[in-house]
């Protein structure tokens, strides 16, 4: 599967005050366990450190949707929503480029 086919998500979340760090923590940790994604990167905002840019590329569709489907997806969801000051944007997205 070419980079260009691989399926991808741009996902924005914003923490309740005072839950940045952990909600941070949960996502970096769940997309280590979850092993769906070759490559990803979170982001945080300058000017607003509650705020959580995650890039995640999966492997192929079948392990996104594996994963999607996982227990693991449905725990680390449940722990994230509850740190969440709003429902989170999800943009389904197709890599063009990358750099290692």
């Amino acid at each position: 599967m070419t980079l260009q086919d691989q399926p991808a998500y741009i996902i924005r979340m914003r923490a309740k005050p005072g839950s940045g760090d952990k909600l941070f923590e949960l996502a970096t940790v769940g997309m280590a366990k979850s092993g769906a994604s070759d490559r990803f990167i979170i982001l945080r905002e300058r000017q607003d450190p509650d705020v959580l840019w995650n890039v995640e590329v999966f492997r192929s569709t079948e392990a996104k949707d594996e994963y999607e489907n996982s227990p693991l997806a449905d725990l680390l969801r449940d722990e994230i929503i509850d740190l969440l000051a709003e429902p989170p944007m999800r943009i389904e997205a197709s890599p063009y480029s990358a750099a290692p």
